[in-house]
């Protein structure tokens, strides 16, 4: 049995559970049982949204997903009654003496991107582009894990958790028929705009103000993904409301299939950038959020990726930001021969089968 700790909120957003049950869903593929821990209800109501009924067991812990020291009492007593084998534990508000404590019970793997400091774990997993580059040789050569078993790294694109649909094709039968038909217009290019389950710093709005008052809108077919966090998401659906060339999608379960059937996009920073790679889509990305930077470097250094600012810690910046995505997409859509080549450079990247490598490494096969 493979437990995984994660959680989700308006806060810290749907990425780490996303990509968590990404390897849930892996893992439950190669015949191995999974349990999910989160810390709340808020928690759960995302993880109800983004998984089928009964598909994973899940334990509520009652407890402060910014105090996980505060639960370790509740959770090492359902570690051990569920006779949890190894640990997948995704979260920025662990300490090593969390690590401490688990590495008593269970093996333990750790999903981070940010080597604040070295943990006593089994396992190590930086799926970033920029991990190699990050000293964790240095940091673990002498760290161990349960069992005193040395920690083993796991670093690089190979191990990038996207779902399924990102490796395997989804036919138009299988999907919604108003996002097909959303597709029937030939003679237009196809844009992207997702910004993440809760739109961080808020850009949906802004950027279909400019895509409306400017020269953008006849330039394009406009697909506008609301995740489920959005706050305005009402606001900008009327602000739509009117403009044939803007598709607004809600409650997107297969994000690959937009993702491929579109030529360029704009995205917050995150793993919706290595999406975009592996379905191959030329992409102009913002950041969000301080810990973003160092994957910010490595794709804005990536062939078919360009970014257009900080929107996090300014209103200038955010207008700057919004500037350069505007200028972008003109100087893009205006010369379209040059996205197949990106794509075909992205392509190069990531296979998106990084699920499944983890899965294995969790169940002891890799």
């Amino acid at each position: 049995m493979i437990g995984i700790r994660a959680d989700a909120n308006s806060i810290i957003a749907t990425g780490h559970v996303m990509r968590c049950i990404s390897i849930a869903k892996a893992a439950k593929e190669l015949g191995e049982e999974v349990t999910f821990f989160l810390a709340d209800q808020e928690s759960l109501r995302l993880f109800e949204s983004s998984t089928s009924e009964n598909e994973f067991q899940v334990v509520v812990l009652g407890t402060d997903w910014q105090n996980m020291e505060g639960e370790l009492d509740i959770l090492t007593k359902e570690l051990r009654e569920r006779a949890i084998k190894t640990l997948l534990v995704d979260s920025y508000s662990v300490t090593r003496t969390y690590f401490e404590k688990l590495r008593e019970i269970c093996k333990v793997a750790y999903l981070d991107d940010l080597n604040k400091e070295a943990y006593p774990v089994n396992m190590l997993i930086n799926y970033s582009g920029y991990s190699l580059n990050m000293d964790y040789t240095e940091g673990y050569k002498d760290m161990t894990g349960y069992n005193d078993e040395k920690t083993v790294l796991y670093l690089g694109l190979q191990y990038a958790p996207l779902r399924e649909q990102f490796y395997k094709e989804t036919p138009d039968s299988e999907v919604d028929k108003d996002i097909v038909d959303s597709f029937a217009r030939k003679d237009k290019r196809h844009v992207l705009i997702a910004t993440g389950g809760a739109d961080m710093c808020g850009m949906l709005m802004p950027l279909i103000d400019r895509i409306i008052s400017g020269e953008l809108e006849d330039k394009a077919i406009w697909h506008v993904v609301i995740g489920g966090f959005v706050e305005n998401a009402d606001a900008i659906i009327r602000k739509a409301q009117g403009h044939d060339s803007i598709v607004i999608h809600r409650a997107v379960q297969n994000m690959a299939y937009l993702m491929n059937r579109c030529d360029l996009a704009v995205m917050a920073a995150g793993t919706m950038l290595t999406e975009c790679a592996a379905c191959g889509l030329p992409t102009i990305f913002y950041q969000v959020a301080d810990n973003q930077k160092f994957n910010v470097q490595y794709w804005g250094n990536s062939e078919g990726m360009t970014f257009a600012g900080d929107v996090s810690e300014s209103d200038t910046k955010k207008t700057f930001a919004i500037d350069n995505v505007e200028k972008a997409l003109i100087e893009r859509l205006s010369d379209t021969s040059q996205l197949d080549k990106l794509s075909a450079s992205l392509k190069r990247i990531t296979d998106g089968k990084g699920a499944i490598r983890i899965a294995r490494a969790l169940m002891g096969d890799l």
